[in-house]
């Protein structure tokens, strides 16, 4: 390239330079307009807003706030859509809240941000119209703003939004009909704010069924004393009040006091100037200021700290309030409007200066029963698993006053009610009089009201009378003192105060027994009061006395040197020059041999590591014992010692006395290693084998011989014996190899029988050292404990904890503890940790009728079974309750494919049905079983009517079941279970609570159960109705907890049955699934329990002594049925005689007429017939004589009896008891058309080859004896056959191991029948009754029970057959008849066919 060009290409780049300069200044410039115009837009409105509005103070009215910013917004033309963003940031405290609170789209809206913050100022539509309703006219100031406030509200009340006219109206009509509402139902109703008449007519009603219930409970509670009426001041009103209506009180007696006023608080009272902690609290909008408000059952009147109002006015009146002691003062009043959820309302309240907390609500305010239910069932969830004493749970109260609302009650503080009830003289001696305890009392009363009955001098202690009341006069220290006689209901008042009482002390039985002996007395005083005191929980929990400790239980003698070892961990201890801080303690305990190795970190690996190392030196252990560290306890360590074969032993938490001997060595070891090492304390690891040596070369205690020298069999040359060979100067003694193992192995020969006397010794006289304090204690599975468990903050310090439960009892003195609420929900405790918790009595009553459940017990039990049958279920009272469980073993999941929802809007309900379904859920709510939801599922509901007339919630789950993955788990088989359980001699059945409901629901499965209500959305949190994979799922879970019971129980999902041939066998198989029940979360109804029974209901049949029979009540059910007239009724029919078929002979045959109705083709509407009404008065007539069946012995050999006739297979399987041949099942087809034609030979064979294959359950592995009429088929199995199809036959039998024998037709009548049974009576079809040749066959005829999806049946021998009841009008079926498939219909309509998959 030239330079000319390469200068012209330089000047063209340097061209295209200029060019795209000048294009990015040009589009910088427009940018930068942009921004400026923009910026000044933004800046014009943020000037001209802060030039007309201010921020929103303390002291504004927020109403007139917002309108002042409207006037201004729309003089200025402000856009209505820019005014929301205008307004943010001028709004302070609750309105700022408010505008955050709104999601995106609603906060640029004006209207909806005006009407949230009005509402959480307390000024919505329905606080408008209560102000405009209890506006009055104040004198005190002009007339024209009290006119513009009127104005205001009630623009507020019926304009607030798009209102129309009608809708005035409407909302005048709410307002009259809402004031003439009483108190209750007013209150109650304004919870639910009615926008409309009809809302409000829904909620009158539900107030007034609310109303209706709480007065049914109310009216079994004791009359109680009404305090007096709250009087206004003058010139106030109370809102919402009405005159009152005193309610009745007891009559008093002559000398009772006169009864002062309702006694009420009084601020700076001592009682009260601290706030209990456990008084409830809820968050409140006091005049649009959030505040905690703390409730006062007890309260009548509000009060008001001034420093929580935004203003305080006075001169406005002033109210009344007076304390518990009847102590009075008037505090002012002033009227603030306070709002929550529910709504808000306008009240007079109390200002008091000293109120110990900023707002204190009383019951004259509308919403504080709602309050207080919330906060109640808040704190029934939060302390379920408390067991402390009930009057400790009440809540107690700030102030003691009761306002008279229309005869309701109030639950009133604790302390409260004892004062009251002391003052109650009346009440007091109409207690006396009817306690049933003191009935003896009243005739040895020898003075009343200073006139004798009987002559003086009169004995002490004697009974007196004075002003109505029962005196006791006694000597109590020497004096004699005239004492109260207390009565049963009040004695509890008495302990409370004398014991419970903070100004009591909790001091110790003796002491309480002398503070109330000086003033009452009553009958068994002594015990009532030790027991009491033992009792309390405070005292339980503080005890510093610990149970006396257990007798020692002796380890056993280890003779293998390191055949056992144990290990422990010492530190973290001062970091050593080397980084040493932990010491790894390993010691035999057969030799008492020590090793100890200094480690940085005490963690499993270099644990693992040196244990390793320990083993190439000294050999595999088979015993390592540890306790529960966290080193000991990983997978690492499980993952080695199962590696190395190794045995894990830990010890019980909290007590390290398990591993004594290596604890005890540790305590040594510290000893001497702080004698040894320098005084920086750095070389401790330096001077570990030092002191292992001189360990090591000591006789040990409890041996009497060195460890060295019990383990190596030699004594080992220390310091002293290299002295004393020095001062000796002897030569060593020169031996060989063979001559030291010799003599060593000789030496151990002789040491170890020493060694073991020596340990023996030593364990007795430990032992008997030991056990001088040790008592021997014992507790029972289902007993109440308390755990001596450190706290959280040092592990040397130790409280009682529980009470908790004993689940079992593992060794001698350890028990396994179940502890709701802590990390592990069952451990493993020793008993000396462990003593036995004592319920109060008022627990005590409460405790057995809550947990001793009624279930049915076996009549024919002795009475000491079924007492040991009583003990058993009083352990397991957790498992037998009436509320449903939760288990752990497994979740329940539905897949569906992605991206696929289903949604479906909620059937409409009818209106009668709604209260129904409110009650429905909120039961669900309360146990648990959904809760509400935020799902884009939804199915719908139904309510189906129950026999008893009330209403059954369902859920309509069908298009989530058609998009749902399927489980093809199996159900267990219905013959199978009747088969294990006909033999035995005691049977259990235990039928879960609410099964489906015990097991929960996996998160991702929880929101496709969501389903509305005309209450909410809510979704299911464990396993509901109506869901296809349910029963799989359920079905699983039961089998994995009956895995390790296999032999002696199963379930049909929640039905489980267990049975044994012995009572004690029984008992601990009972135990053993009653705990896995336990363990697994699981309860059972009790009310559907039935325990140690001889026979059984089960599955639809009645078992037990080794029978199987029908449920009379599904028989009668099937008597009952009517004459069907359609198809669906036939098949229903079928369904049930189905299940019973096994009891009817011939099943297939007798009911081919109706099989033939429900044939495809057949009118919906079917044709009734003679040959159908014939099966159907033959089937029902089949069952009304009591068949019965034997259960299989798999123990004794059987007999197969198999025959052919021309149209039909038969065959009985039987066993030989004694003497009698007892059939065990009998089985039968007919013959389809080809196989009619075969030849006899082939018939019979046939009839062996189906016979067998249908009963191979039975006869697979087992050696049988094939019985047949047929002579020829005896040597058909051995001997050669031209007949192809009866050699591919019995080649086909290989399998089988069977001897045939041959039995003459004659004797041949089981089988021979069944299979000819059809062919007799086919071609009879003129005569109305069997022929006379034919009865005697009839009645030698047993019960057949043909097939239970399978054909494994049990069989009983009757005398008659129920064929010779028959009616005389059935006509039979000829053998030309169509019936093939009839079998098979039958399998599809029996129930249970239909429960497989």
């Amino acid at each position: 390239m030239s330079i000319e060009e390469v200068v012209r290409h330089l000047a063209e780049i340097s061209r295209r330079q200029q060019v795209i300069t000048e294009q990015l200044t040009a589009r910088q410039d427009r940018m930068e307009q942009q921004l400026r115009q923009a910026a000044g837009s933004s800046q014009f409105s943020e000037v001209s807003a802060h030039r007309f509005i201010t921020k929103l103070s303390d002291l504004d009215d927020i109403d007139a706030y917002l309108h002042t910013f409207e006037v201004i917004a729309e003089r200025e033309r402000w856009p209505k859509e820019s005014w929301a963003r205008m307004l943010a940031p001028f709004l302070t405290g609750e309105a700022q809240r408010a505008y955050f609170a709104l999601e995106t789209p609603k906060n640029d809206d004006y209207k909806a941000l005006k009407k949230e913050i009005l509402a959480r100022m307390g000024l919505s539509n329905i606080s408008a119209a209560q102000q405009f309703s209890q506006w009055s006219y104040d004198d005190k100031q002009p007339v024209r703003i009290q006119a513009a406030n009127l104005s205001r509200l009630g623009r507020l009340w019926l304009l607030g939004g798009d209102t129309t006219a009608v809708q005035v109206a409407e909302k005048v009509v709410i307002e009259k009909m809402m004031r003439a509402l009483p108190r209750r139902l007013r209150t109650l109703t304004s919870m639910r704010n009615p926008d409309s008449l009809a809302a409000l007519v829904e909620a009158v009603e539900l107030a007034e069924a609310h109303v209706a219930r709480e007065t049914g409970e109310r009216a079994a509670l004791p009359p109680r004393r009404v305090n007096a009426p709250w009087r206004p001041v003058e010139g106030t009103t109370r809102p919402g009040s009405r005159p009152a209506v005193p309610s009745p009180v007891d009559e008093p007696m002559p000398t009772e006091p006169t009864t002062l006023s309702a006694p009420a608080w009084t601020a700076g009272c001592v009682v009260h100037r601290n706030v209990p902690p456990e008084a409830p609290t809820r968050k409140v909008c006091l005049d649009g200021k959030t505040q905690t408000a703390t409730l006062d059952t007890g309260s009548a009147i509000t009060l008001v700290h001034p420093n929580t109002l935004k203003y305080h006015q006075e001169g406005k009146g002033r109210i009344p309030i007076t304390c518990i002691h009847g102590d009075t003062r008037h505090v002012p009043a002033q009227r603030v409007t306070i709002a929550t959820k529910s709504g808000s309302w306008r009240i007079e309240v109390g200002v008091v200066p000293d109120l110990p907390v900023p707002l204190l609500l009383g019951r004259d305010w509308p919403g504080f029963d709602d309050l207080l239910t919330h906060h109640q069932a808040r704190s029934a969830r939060t302390k379920k698993n408390s067991k402390g004493r009930a009057q400790r749970d009440r809540q107690p109260a700030l102030m003691a006053t009761e306002s008279d609302r229309g005869g309701e009650s109030s639950s009133a503080n604790l302390y409260y009610d004892l004062f009251q009830q002391i003052t109650a003289g009346g009440d007091f001696g109409r207690a006396q009089r009817e306690d049933e305890t003191l009935k003896h009392c009243w005739p040895q009363v020898r003075i009343i009201d200073g006139n004798e009955r009987f002559p003086s001098p009169h004995p002490l202690p004697h009974f007196i009378v004075q002003n109505g009341l029962l005196y006791c006069v006694a000597e109590r220290r020497g004096e004699t003192k005239t004492l109260l006689v207390v009565p049963r209901t009040k004695r509890e008042t008495v302990l409370e105060l004398a014991h419970t009482h903070p100004m009591a002390g909790h001091l110790g039985a003796a002491n309480t027994i002398k503070r109330i002996r000086d003033r009452f007395h009553w009958p068994g005083l002594d015990g009532e009061v030790k027991r009491y005191c033992q009792a309390c929980d405070i005292c339980q929990r503080t005890s510093p006395q610990r149970p006396p400790p257990s007798p020692l239980i002796p380890l056993p003698i280890i003779e293998v040197p390191f055949n056992r070892i144990g290990m422990d961990l010492i530190g973290p201890l001062p970091k050593s020059a080397r980084g040493h801080e932990h010491i790894l303690v390993i010691l035999d305990y057969a030799t008492r041999y020590p090793e100890a190795i200094p480690l940085r970190k005490a963690t499993s690996s270099a644990i693992a590591k040196e244990l390793f190392l320990l083993c190439s030196r000294v050999g595999i252990p088979a015993e390592i014992l540890t306790d529960q560290g966290t080193p000991f306890m990983s997978r690492l360590m499980a993952d080695l010692c199962r590696l190395l074969k190794v045995k894990q032993i830990k010890t019980s938490v909290y007590h390290p006395q398990t591993d004594g001997l290596v604890e005890r060595f540790n305590k040594t070891l510290k000893q001497m290693l702080r004698r040894v090492v320098a005084e920086d304390g750095r070389d401790w690891d330096l001077m570990i084998p030092y002191v292992l040596f001189g360990i090591r070369e000591v006789p040990q205690g409890s041996t009497g011989f060195t460890p060295f020298e019990l383990l190596f069999g030699r004594q080992p040359r220390g310091l002293l014996d290299v002295a004393r060979q020095a001062w000796e100067q002897e030569p060593a003694p020169q031996r060989s190899v063979i001559e030291h193992v010799r003599d060593m192995r000789g030496r151990i020969e002789k040491v170890m029988p020493i060694v073991k006397q020596h340990l023996t010794e030593a364990q007795r006289a430990q032992q008997r050292l030991y056990n001088r304090p040790a008592q021997p204690r014992e507790f029972q599975p289902g007993d109440k404990v308390m755990i001596l468990i450190p706290t959280t903050t040092s592990k040397f310090l130790a409280s009682w904890k529980g009470p908790y439960t004993v689940v079992e009892r593992v060794g001698p003195v350890n028990y396994r503890v179940r502890q709701p609420g802590r990390r592990r929900e069952e451990q493993l405790y020793h008993i000396n940790l462990m003593k036995k918790w004592v319920a109060a009595p008022g627990h005590l009553v409460a405790f057995s009728e809550e947990t001793s459940p009624v279930v049915h017990i076996g009549e024919q039990l002795s009475p000491n079974q079924k007492a040991e049958l009583q003990a058993l279920v009083g352990q397991f009272r957790d498992v037998f309750s009436e509320k449903p469980g939760r288990t752990t073993i497994i979740q329940h999941d539905i897949i569906t494919p992605p991206g696929t929802i289903v949604r479906q809007r909620p059937y409409r309900v009818p209106e009668a049905r709604r209260l129904a379904i409110n009650d429905e859920i909120q039961k669900m709510r309360k146990l648990g079983i959904i809760e509400p939801s935020r799902s884009p599922w939804s199915s719908p509901i139904v309510m189906v009517p129950k026999p008893d007339g009330t209403l059954r919630f369902c859920n309509d789950f069908r298009k989530l079941n058609e998009i749902s993955k399927f489980d093809g788990y199996p159900m267990p088989r219905v013959d199978e279970l009747l088969d294990r359980l006909g033999g035995a001699r005691f049977i259990s059945t235990i039928d879960l609570t609410k099964g489906y409901w015990q097991l929960p629901l996996s998160e991702s499965a929880k929101e496709k159960t969501a389903f509305s209500t005309p209450g909410g959305h809510w979704q299911y949190r464990v396993l509901p109705f109506g869901l296809h994979g349910a029963p799989a799922t359920f079905q699983r879970m039961m089998d994995i907890l009956l895995r390790p019971h296999q032999p002696y129980a199963a379930a049909y999902l929640d039905d489980l049955i267990v049975h044994s041939e012995s009572w004690e066998e029984h008992l601990s198989r009972l135990r053993r699934v009653l705990l896995d029940l336990r363990r697994a979360g699981l309860t059972a109804n009790p009310k559907k329990c039935h325990l140690g029974l001889a026979e059984a209901k089960y599955l639809g049949f009645h078992i037990g002594r080794g029978l199987i029979q029908p449920q009379q009540n599904k028989i009668r059910a099937l008597q009952e049925t009517p004459q069907p007239t359609t198809k669906t009724q036939v098949r229903a029919f079928l369904g049930l005689a189905g299940y019973y078929r096994c009891f009817i002979p011939n099943f297939s045959s007798i009911a081919s007429p109706l099989t033939d109705l429900t044939r495809k083709g057949q009118p919906e509407k079917i044709q009734w017939n003679r040959e159908a009404d014939g099966a159907f008065q033959a089937l029902k007539t089949a069952l009304t004589s009591s068949p019965v069946l034997h259960a299989p012995d798999f123990g004794c050999p059987f007999i197969l009896q198999t025959d052919a006739s021309d149209s039909g297979l038969g065959a009985v399987l039987s066993q030989v008891h004694g003497d009698e041949e007892h059939p065990i099942m009998y089985v039968s087809r007919k013959l389809t058309p080809a196989e009619t034609r075969y030849a006899t030979v082939e018939k019979e064979a046939l009839a062996i080859k189906w016979a067998i294959l249908e009963l191979r359950y039975y006869l697979l592995g087992r050696r049988f004896t094939l019985v047949t009429d047929h002579a020829p088929l005896q040597w058909m199995s051995t001997a050669k056959n031209n007949n192809a199809r009866v050699t591919r036959w019995f080649l086909s039998l290989q399998d089988y191991n069977f001897t045939v024998q041959h039995r003459a037709g004659a004797s041949h009548g089981n089988a021979d029948g069944l299979s000819r049974l059809w062919s007799g009576w086919a071609g009879l079809s003129n005569h109305s009754t069997p022929p006379h040749n034919t009865l005697p066959f009839l009645r030698r005829t047993p019960r057949t029970r043909t097939t239970l999806r399978g054909g494994e049946c049990n069989e009983q021998l009757y005398a008659t057959s129920p064929w010779s009841q028959i009616s005389p009008s059935w006509t039979f079926i000829k053998p030309g008849s169509d019936t093939a498939g009839a079998h098979q219909a039958e399998r599809h309509i029996s129930p249970t066919y239909a429960r497989r998959r």
